[in-house]
Order: structure tokens, then C-alpha cells, then sequence
């Protein structure tokens, strides 16, 4: 829970919480094992990609009778996946963010290979299902993953007239069943709900919410490109007929179903509020595989020079886009229509520890604090607190109606409920960092003297201004901030 004693499941990824645990049962910092951990998640799904191409390219971990060991030695092309991987704005800052991105991708991304390596030996099998139910403990849309496998694999049946599930179809539909249903069954019972707090706020739409989605979209493609590896995918069926050829097939329907239909979810959502599209990262590495074996493809007629001089021009190409990509993301510190770039982001959330190390120094067990975004600050502070965007709050996220758009920001906690909380800070859309302290006009000091609140400033080092200043309640001491009584 987010705070000691409220059952509200105020996070997203069940599986990557579970993990940092651990993580802090070992004295290892929360921040310093998210990092450590989505850069091994991240370099996995390259070897993952490594593996997976080799396999399209010759079927030597796909046939029936192989094992899942080498079936063929590994080539240069091989690598192609990755090293576009590698190149995508985004997978790296995504690697390193801190969030549960690429543990979801590579779960996925497993999962998918896993599932057309045991289709191309004729079955499914344990491995695919136990990646899929890892994705869905990991965020629910490992539930839509699994879902759009299913139906890709009922279509296949219907295609060839077999329309009874096998016994292993069952034991596969029942191992993800196994990992899935008793987590939800704990939710309901703990918690309260089927699905995570934050869903419920971040899917709450809003109007415009499409439109916002629409355009997350457009500047994912206008960023990352990565719509050219469908494209390149496609092109490769003009390729002449090879072994490799119904591998391809299988792989390109599979792909466009569960990229189409995610897209479409994401976009129903609004997107992301967070630069180089990180919800659109599990779909990314499944779309470079196909891209590149369609690139394979198109290229196999052609001498070894020629290829590695095809894939060499693609991939200088790719590295500029990403150069000026990730310029672009670094160096404007600001938003986007609502979609924030890591720039700010890493400028936004340093203002915010400073902030919470500040306040960590000073506060009581019976402080709390109403917050605009629940993160750094409050993880540094180690305060209860409200965030008035609902993430962690049942209220918000059940009974406030959406005002905005914006992914993450569609609602926000009403004053007078803010208030029933008795907060002994306010800091949530009311604080300012300046280079001077805040002089609230009288009529706005005296608005907040009748609530019980006045503003106070301080200086906190390593701000990007040196003054913060909030509201404190006037009858609470802060550190070297007195009572209000103790200044009249």
C-alpha cells in the first residue's frame, strides 16, 4: 500500500513491486535496483532477438523434433534485431527509468517467441503460458496479450478446420489461469477492485482523451519510425519462396494483431504522459524481429557485400534519427501537448528530491502532506500523503469525474475533499519554486488563514531556483518554520 493502513493498490505493476522489494529486504535502494534491473530486462530482450531471428532464419530451434538448444550457428545478420533494438529513441531511456518497461517487454517478447517456436513444432507448451501470466502480474495488459495470442492460435485452427483445443491447448490456457486468477481473486479481497488503482485513473478518458491518444501516436511514428519494420515485413513476402517463408507469414499476422489492437487500446487511453513513448516499448522488439527477417528475405538473393552494405546504410540512417531524437528529448525541457520529455522529466523529478529530502529532514509520524504527483518527493520524504491526482487514492479514482485528457492527470481531488484528510502540508498545484519567497496578495493569505493554512518559504539545496514555498498548517512547527502563532 502507499500508505500504512489504506488499502488502495496505488501501483500498476504488481511483479516489479514484488522485486524491488526484495530489493530493499537486501538494503538495496529502491532507485538503484530499478535502474539495475530494467537494464538486464533490456539487454535480455536483444539475446532474445539474437535467438529469435537465428531460429526464423533457419528453423533450427523450430522443428519438431529439435530441442530448445542451438539448432544452427549464429551469423552477423542474426544480430540485425538488436542492433536496431538497440537504436530505438526511447529503449535505452526506458531501460534505465526506473519503471517495470522492459520487464513487461521482455516477458512479452518471450512469451511471443515462445509461442511461435512451440506453433512451428506443432503445439503450444508451458513456456509461452508462463511468460504471458508473468506479463499479466507484471501490468493487466499482459491479460490483452495473452487474449490476442489465443485468438491468433483459434484462427489458425479455424483456417485448418480443427476446431476442438488440444489436451495441451487446455494445460496451456490453465498454467496462465494458475499464475492469473488468484492474484485477482487476492486483489478483489484485498483491495477491493479487479484491477489495479491506477487503471482505474488512467483509463477514465476525459473528453479529448482520444484525440490526445491519436497524437501520441503521430509523434510516435514521426520519433521512432519503427512503422518501417511492418513495412519491411510486408515487403519480404515479395521475396522468393524459401523454408523460411510460412515462418514469415506466421510472424507478420501474429504481430499485426497484437500491435494493431494494442495500438488501438493505447490510443483509447490517451497515450502517455511520459516522452519517448514507454507504453508503446512492449510491442517495439516483436516489430524490429519482423522487420528484419523481412529485410532477410529481401535481401538473400544479393552477395554478402551487397547485404552488409544495405544493413549498414539502414542502420547509419537509424543512428542519425536517434541522434536528433534523443537531442530533441535531452535538451527541450518542457512538454509536449501534455506528453513531458525525459529532459524534464530527470529536471522535474531532481526539483522533486531535493524537495522530499528536505522535508525528510523535519517531519512527524502524524504529518501529511497533499501532493501534485506522488513520486520522488514523497519517496524521499517518507510522509503520508495524499496524491490529488487519485493514483492512490480509491476516492478520487472512483467518485471524481475526469477534467482533462492528459494520460495520469484526468482527474484531481477536489479542495473540500483534500481537506477532509486534515493535511498538516500543501504542496499539490500550490507550491512555487522561485528566486525569491512567495508573497501571497492579501485577500489569498487570508483564504487560506480561514482554512487553517498560510504559505511559508524556505531555501532547499539543489534546486534548479533556490526558494520553495507551500502551505503549512498554522498550528504545526516545521523544522526552522515556526507556528503561524509564534510569528503574529
Amino acid at each position: 500500500v502507499f500508505n500504512l493502513g489504506e488499502r488502495v493498490e496505488g501501483y500498476t505493476n504488481f511483479l516489479w513491486t514484488l522485486l524491488l522489494s526484495l530489493g530493499l529486504l537486501l538494503r538495496v535502494p529502491a532507485e538503484v535496483s530499478s535502474r539495475v534491473l530494467g537494464t538486464l530486462f533490456g539487454a535480455l530482450s536483444l539475446l532474445v532477438c539474437t535467438l529469435a531471428m537465428r531460429a526464423l532464419r533457419t528453423g533450427g530451434l523450430l522443428s519438431r523434433a529439435a530441442p530448445l538448444v542451438p539448432g544452427a550457428p549464429l551469423v552477423p545478420f542474426d544480430a540485425v534485431p538488436a542492433l536496431f533494438l538497440c537504436g530505438v529513441p526511447g529503449y535505452a531511456c526506458w531501460s534505465s527509468g526506473g519503471l517495470e518497461t522492459q520487464l513487461f517487454a521482455f516477458l512479452v517478447t518471450l512469451g511471443a517467441c515462445l509461442y511461435l517456436i512451440e506453433r512451428e513444432r506443432g503445439q503450444v507448451a508451458p513456456g509461452s503460458a508462463l511468460c504471458f501470466g508473468l506479463a499479466a502480474l507484471t501490468r493487466p495488459e499482459g491479460l490483452l496479450f495473452f487474449g490476442l495470442t489465443g485468438l491468433h492460435l483459434a484462427a489458425a485452427h479455424l483456417f485448418s478446420k480443427r476446431l476442438r483445443p488440444s489436451p495441451a491447448e487446455w494445460r496451456w490456457l490453465g498454467l496462465f489461469l494458475l499464475l492469473v486468477v488468484p492474484h485477482f481473486l487476492w486483489r478483489r479481497a484485498y483491495y477491493g477492485y479487479w484491477l489495479p488503482n491506477t487503471f482505474y485513473i488512467k483509463s477514465s478518458g476525459g473528453s479529448g482523451a482520444f484525440g490526445q491518444g491519436a497524437y501520441y501516436l503521430l509523434v510516435f511514428c514521426r520519433e521512432q519510425k519503427i512503422f518501417l519494420m511492418p513495412l519491411l515485413g510486408l515487403l519480404g513476402l515479395l521475396a522468393r519462396e524459401t523454408p523460411a517463408a510460412a515462418r514469415h507469414r506466421r510472424l507478420l499476422s501474429y504481430v499485426l494483431l497484437l500491435s494493431g489492437v494494442f495500438l488501438l487500446y493505447v490510443v483509447s487511453v490517451g497515450g502517455d504522459f511520459m516522452g519517448l513513448h514507454r507504453f508503446l516499448m512492449p510491442i517495439v522488439p516483436m516489430n524490429v524481429l519482423l522487420g528484419a527477417l523481412g529485410l532477410y528475405r529481401l535481401l538473400s538473393p544479393l552477395g554478402a557485400p551487397a547485404r552488409a552494405a544495405a544493413v549498414s546504410l539502414l542502420l547509419l540512417l537509424h543512428a542519425a534519427n536517434t541522434v536528433a531524437v534523443d537531442r530533441y528529448a535531452l535538451g527541450f525541457i518542457d512538454a509536449d501537448r501534455g506528453i513531458d520529455t525525459p529532459g524534464y522529466l530527470r529536471y522535474y523529478t531532481a526539483d522533486r528530491a531535493a524537495i522530499g529530502k528536505w522535508f525528510g529532514q523535519y517531519v512527524r509520524p502524524d504529518d501529511y502532506q497533499v501532493v501534485g504527483g506522488a513520486g520522488a518527493q514523497v519517496y524521499y520524504a517518507g510522509i503520508r500523503a495524499l496524491d490529488s491526482y487519485g493514483l492512490s487514492d480509491a476516492y478520487v479514482a472512483h467518485k471524481v469525474p475526469a477534467i482533462s485528457s492528459r494520460p495520469g492527470h484526468q482527474k484531481f481531488a477536489p479542495l473540500d475533499y483534500v481537506l477532509s484528510r486534515h493535511p498538516t502540508l500543501l504542496t499539490y498545484n500550490l507550491y512555487k519554486i522561485e528566486n525569491a519567497p512567495y508573497r501571497p496578495s492579501p485577500a489569498e493569505a487570508e483564504m487560506w488563514r480561514a482554512r487553517g493554512f498560510h504559505y511559508v518559504s524556505v531555501q532547499v539545496p539543489g534546486l534548479s531556483k533556490p526558494w520553495y514555498s507551500f502551505l503549512k498548517r498554522v498550528d504545526r512547527s516545521l523544522g526552522p518554520l515556526p507556528r503561524a502563532a509564534d510569528l503574529d
